[in-house]
């Protein structure tokens, strides 16, 4: 038994390691009980188990934490989980035995490649979008866009949300960037956010996403200036014509929501047409706003963000914080809401802060070695068991369980 559980592993590891994506087309069986005479819905139950067949059969991820401990290698956190989407379900047989149906199916599974990194959690990251300052203020005069540095991050979590990859909050109000010519430099030599730390903590979240609104003019200025009577009108009738685009164009930061360290750093540009009246004001983000070209090349270009910030950030660790401790047992601050369910593990950091020659304050992370196992999972919160007691390994309120 033990031989066929190794080479169960083995395998599914070597399929882990596949970063192609692929398609295939596979049988399995799945069975569901009877009740009450109800053979549609044991027939939906049993297609259900064997899509799950299906989906183990074609592609199985295994991750793993590797320790070293007295020259033993040790595997800690080994979860297993299926990366296949399955579709095109065919019912090849089903036959009914006493009280059991059974169904064999045949249906296409398409192979998730996973993250280059190996990540295998499949939990959902918690965002907090903070403002995106817009850079020369003037340019919002044309369309009354004055409301569009707190605007643009409620649209983006909302396309974050609509995702549903990904938690996301309106932090709109919050602007990390007092500055925005210098949004690209504020940050340290490691990448860290000098500005408003203790915000970004008190958000509570995986990752901040915020931003700097670069341009949003007209790309040919001379458009809205036309001070000749007729070259005017001229314009306006001519509105389909490339002198009506309108750029827009931003830097995007993800930064970690714990340390603030930068992940990742973006550029999005797009252009539209933009055919009011320069004495029109629609606003950002409103019904007159989107009925324009420009509008809705908008709205494309957030759906795009959303889209590639959530698969980047699938990719990332998963981190709580942990809110109590007693004895073994530990609560952190993540629940249903994130995916996490009883028998989920993750690993407890203990953090510390240490200074830079330059004085400038550090979030350490030290692994504690000890595996947090989820007992009880409630919807904002859950709550499991370490092998020692919490004191002896120095663990708090405040240190973090990670999930890579």
């Amino acid at each position: 038994m033990f031989n066929k559980t190794l080479n169960f592993l083995i395998v599914s590891l070597l399929l882990s390691l596949t970063t192609q994506a692929q398609a295939v087309t596979v049988e399995a069986e799945g069975q569901a009980i009877i009740v009450n005479k109800d053979i549609t819905s044991a027939r939906e139950a049993a297609i259900r188990d064997a899509s799950q067949q299906a989906s183990m059969q074609a592609a199985v991820y295994v991750s793993s934490s590797q320790v070293v401990r007295d020259g033993i290698l040790e595997i800690d956190n080994m979860q297993i989980s299926t990366l296949g989407q399955v579709s095109n379900i065919e019912i090849v047989e089903e036959k009914i035995i006493g009280t059991t149906l059974y169904v064999r199916i045949k249906a296409n599974v398409d192979i998730d490649e996973g993250c280059s990194n190996g990540s295998s959690n499949h939990y959902k990251k918690t965002i907090a979008v903070a403002a995106f300052p817009l850079q020369q203020l003037s340019q919002a005069n044309l369309g009354g866009l004055h409301n569009i540095s707190s605007a643009l991050p409620a649209q983006l979590s909302q396309r974050f949300n609509s995702k549903g990859q990904t938690i996301s909050y309106n932090a709109g109000l919050i602007n990390l960037y007092p500055n925005p010519s210098q949004a690209s430099t504020s940050q340290l030599s490691d990448g860290k956010l000098t500005s408003m730390l203790n915000t970004i903590g008190q958000l509570d979240v995986n990752y901040v996403v915020s931003g700097v609104i670069r341009d949003i003019a007209m790309v040919d200025p001379r458009t809205h200036a036309e001070d000749n009577y007729f070259m005017d009108l001229y314009n306006k009738l001519d509105f389909k014509s490339k002198r009506h685009l309108r750029n827009f164009e931003i830097d995007l930061f993800i930064h970690d929501g714990f340390s603030g360290h930068l992940i990742s750093q973006k550029h999005y540009q797009t252009a539209g047409l933009w055919s009011l009246d320069r004495t029109i004001s629609t606003g950002f983000a409103t019904p007159g706003f989107t009925k324009q070209d420009y509008g809705k090349k908008v709205r494309a270009l957030e759906d795009t963000i959303a889209s590639e910030i959530a698969t980047e950030l699938r990719c990332e660790p998963f981190t709580t914080r942990i809110t109590q401790v007693e004895d073994r047992t530990i609560w952190i601050n993540a629940g249903k809401q994130q995916g996490l369910k009883r028998g989920d593990k993750l690993t407890v950091y203990r953090t510390s802060t240490v200074f830079t020659p330059q004085m400038m304050a550090n979030t350490q992370l030290t692994n504690t070695q000890q595996t947090l196992v989820i007992d009880d999972v409630q919807m904002g919160f859950a709550s499991g068991h370490i092998n020692a007691s919490a004191e002896s390994h120095n663990i708090r309120p405040g240190d973090l369980a990670i999930a890579r």
